[in-house]
């Protein structure tokens, strides 16, 4: 069985400090002091006598009358060789003073510090394949819907993301970023499906058009689940960046068949042969634009944070391990993401997708790019989007239901080449790594309704309906979470993401692991608290609720500036921060410990 059980046992400075101390103060510096330069023209000073006669002070012979003794060859030498060293010393300042002004008044920097608005409202920057053209909103600037690699259609469909590096790929003159991008295909959890496949654009929301004093840079990765719902709730704006003097970065990426498709045609035509993970080809292709481009962007590629949200955390965790994100990005912020990631070779996943090329009656990849997209996406088996909410059931303890259950990530062998769980357990110096979800982050969707209720005979038949309730472990659940529907998701959430993420953190001790606890909806923490809390979307009204999202933000904003949780525990000790109204460390997470030690966890947690 594939999946493994048990892994492995405000900023520094100011930002208003603008002033260039390359070019000091301009003037003739060094020559105020060339009227004490000029030797033999001190003036004999009288002195009174007693008798009140003046009389002159001598160097030699009184007076000038007498006939002045003739100097020694040597004295006279040494005397003009002294007039001619001070005349040179002099010349000399004087053409460095000139030199020093000729360069403030020509050299300045080679690129503008802030970029001027044209009427009032639109900003240029430069990218690699031409200028773009943003739009002043709230105070900072927006460039919507920038290319950053070909798209993926035709006879690119089913390929990894190639980027816009050759000169016929890009535009002419100014590309105007002003509108918002259509979304890649994808099918979201009401069963609604749009998008389109030339998708591969990128939205930038920066304070300020420039080069100097370049802010940290995040990278948003959001998706509900791995075949649609993306961006869901990540979605930043301009007043975002402005409010927090950060460049922000959401790219748009392949999602369900056309993202993660892994089969025998497709990969026999790929050289080397390999299929699946074209998605995550796509955010590697956007991280490679962010460090060719950022810069001009008013953004540092060396702080380039990487955020993913739920299915867009479980892609952000497969891209640590990946051997060269330490050149795309230096930290990852992971909140509720999947700890359950691609245990399978590539052969076996080709294999149970036989089912799909069956039913799109194709045997090749010529035919699979003939087909259209709406055809491809009616064409996905049901049981595909299936994602696993809700208690463990009977089914998924068979070894049969586990060996065919549909994972949209592979083994690919180029992107994706070992189990997260054990690069995380036997390689060091892996980038820096902040993991986290919301207590209630696994609440089926028809428990988030504001009209459902369920009383207590409901939730206790629910449990001992369950695989829980046929292993013997209903009472003991029932006990520790209480017959409320508020205790049945939080069961859930532990078992199907909370404790599998906390599992896989454990397994460096350098990883902090957060929890959200304050409820939102529904009295819950529902499963996009803790990212509304960082975006500002939070809504809060309560003073409790002020509370929780200045925490969460402190939190996220002091990591993505300087690299580390301020309140996390160094010794590992305490690995747990409980993020309520204000933020509480603890050594574990109550339950877990129970739910690992009776195979429950990480089994049966959330595919993506």
């Amino acid at each position: 069985m594939y999946i493994q059980n048990v892994y492995s046992n405000y900023r520094a400075t100011s930002r208003g400090q603008e002033v260039d101390a390359e070019l000091g103060q301009t003037g003739a510096a060094g020559l105020a002091s060339v009227e004490t330069l000029d030797d033999g023209a001190t003036e004999k000073s009288p002195i009174t006598n007693e008798d009140g006669m003046e009389t002159v002070r001598l160097d030699g012979e009184d007076g000038t009358d007498h006939a002045e003794p003739p100097k020694h060859p040597l004295a006279v030498f040494i005397s003009a060789l002294r007039r001619r060293v001070v005349a040179s010393v002099v010349t000399v300042l004087v053409l460095l003073s000139v030199i020093v002004i000729i360069c403030i008044a020509f050299a300045g920097p080679r690129r503008t510090p802030i970029q001027p608005l044209k009427n009032g409202k639109y900003i240029e920057a430069v990218t690699s394949c031409g200028p773009v053209q943003g739009i002043l909103e709230d105070g900072a600037y927006a460039f919507r819907g920038i290319p950053y690699a070909m798209p993926p259609v035709g006879n690119r469909r089913w390929q990894s993301a190639e980027s816009l590096s050759r000169i016929e790929h890009c535009w002419n003159g100014t590309y105007l970023a002003h509108n918002t991008s259509n979304s890649c295909w994808q099918r979201e959890i009401s069963g609604r499906m749009d998008g389109v496949e030339d998708c591969l654009y990128l939205d930038v929301f920066t304070p300020m058009v420039g080069y100097d004093s370049p802010l940290p840079v995040v990278v948003m990765i959001g998706a509900e689940t791995l075949s649609g719902g993306s961006p869901g709730v990540m979605q930043p704006s301009a007043k975002l960046a402005r409010v927090r003097d950060v460049v922000f970065v959401r790219p748009n990426f392949r999602m369900g068949i056309f993202g993660f498709l892994a089969v025998e045609p497709l990969t026999r035509a790929t050289h080397p042969p390999t299929s699946g993970n074209y998605g995550l080809s796509d955010i590697i292709a956007a991280l490679q634009w962010v460090q060719l481009n950022i810069e001009n962007f008013g953004g540092n590629k060396s702080s380039v944070t990487l955020w993913g949200h739920r299915a867009g955390g479980t892609l952000v965790t497969t891209l640590i391990g990946y051997r060269r994100a330490k050149a795309l990005f230096s930290k990852a912020w992971i909140s509720s993401g999947s700890a359950i990631f691609p245990g399978r070779e590539l052969e076996m996943s080709e294999n149970i997708n036989k089912q799909f090329l069956e039913s799109i009656r194709c045997s090749d990849a010529a035919c699979l790019r003939s087909k259209s997209a709406e055809d491809l996406m009616d064409t996905v088996p049901a049981m595909w989007y299936v994602s696993n909410a809700g208690l463990p059931e009977m089914k998924e303890a068979g070894t049969s239901y586990m060996e065919r259950r549909h994972e949209w990530l592979v083994l690919d062998g180029t992107i994706l080449q070992e189990h997260v769980g054990q690069i995380l357990a036997n390689k060091d110096n892996l980038m820096k790594v902040v993991m986290g979800t919301t207590a209630h982050s696994g609440t089926p969707s028809r428990y988030l309704s504001p009209n459902v209720t369920l009383n207590a005979t409901q939730v206790e038949s629910i449990i001992r309906e369950s695989l829980l309730g046929t292993s013997g472990y209903a009472d003991e659940a029932l006990r520790r979470y209480n017959a409320t529907l508020k205790g049945l998701v939080t069961m859930i959430s532990d078992i199907r993401v909370v404790c599998p993420l906390l599992t896989l953190a454990r397994m460096k001790t350098n990883i902090p692991f957060y929890v959200a606890t304050q409820p939102r909806r529904q009295h819950l923490a529902d499963p996009d608290s803790d990212a509304a809390a960082i975006l500002g979307t939070y809504a809060a009204v309560t003073p409790e609720e002020k509370r929780h999202v200045s925490a969460m933000q402190q939190l996220f904003n002091h990591y993505v500036w300087h690299g580390e949780v301020a309140q996390a525990d160094q010794s590992g000790a305490k690995r747990v921060l409980v993020v309520g109204q204000d933020t509480l460390l603890a050594k574990g997470y109550p339950n877990c410990d129970f739910w690992i030690e009776k195979n429950i966890v990480p089994m049966y947690g959330r595919v993506d």
